[in-house]
């Protein structure tokens, strides 16, 4: 019987075991569960004594991002990950959000037809990597702040990805920004790492952007998935 709990650090070995190797060039999971499992945020299910998937639950406001769902390679095929995302969709009720959102990778068919089932629609594409260019241009305070990025996010329909953590992204209001950054109008509204036109930034750091312009290194394109809780 599968059942799911808290991740704790103990899992964290036999979690990096099992998905170093996910793709070809390996996995970023390694590198962040064990931040995840001290913020209290990652989740494991469990089946016959052992970790059969891990995934992480970050709470933004009332919205509640879900990421780094991961299987364990032999167990894959059996309806684990959309158990595994269906309990994460609950435990973000019983957290009170109103609102789950997740990123998937535009070539990651099973995915996509995973997320799908549990009921997420697709909202936008967010791109992401390395920017060509570094910031500039007027940053913004107070009043005016506020209001280009409520602009802004009324054109994204309330989405964005964090100023702090660019690869987070939700839906969120203009005070949840201005608490994590300071928006700057360059070449289009961005904050922090994130960009509502092209991306803007630092060449040495990975950004995100609602536009596929301004990069030197591009990653592939994701797609922003949301369902109402």
């Amino acid at each position: 019987m599968l059942t799911f709990r808290k991740a704790r650090e103990e899992d964290v070995a036999e979690i990096v075991a099992f998905t170093m190797d996910t793709w070809e060039w390996g996995d970023y999971i390694p590198r962040v569960i064990g931040r995840w499992v001290a913020d209290g945020n990652a989740y494991v299910a469990l089946l016959d004594g052992g970790i059969a998937a891990v995934a992480s639950m970050l709470l933004v406001g009332k919205s509640a991002y879900l990421r780094g769902l991961r299987v364990r390679p032999d167990l894959r095929g059996r309806g684990i990950g959309e158990a595994m995302t269906r309990f994460l969709v609950d435990e973000a009720r019983r957290a009170g959000a109103s609102i789950a959102t997740l990123l998937v990778a535009e070539w990651n068919g099973p995915s996509h037809n995973l997320v799908r089932k549990v009921g997420f629609k697709a909202r936008l594409y967010i791109y992401g990597g390395r920017p060509a260019g570094g910031r500039g241009g007027r940053c913004l305070e107070g009043a005016e702040a506020y209001e280009a990025l409520a602009e802004a996010l009324g054109r994204s329909r309330g989405y964005a990805c964090l100023p702090d953590e660019p690869w987070v992204c939700t839906a969120v209001t203009p005070w949840e920004l201005l608490a994590r950054g300071r928006p700057c109008l360059g070449e289009s509204l961005y904050i922090g790492r994130f960009s509502f036109g092209a991306a803007q930034g630092n060449p040495d750091q990975d950004v995100t952007s609602l536009s596929p312009e301004g990069y030197r290194e591009r990653y592939a394109a994701h797609v922003l998935y949301s369902m109402e809780l």
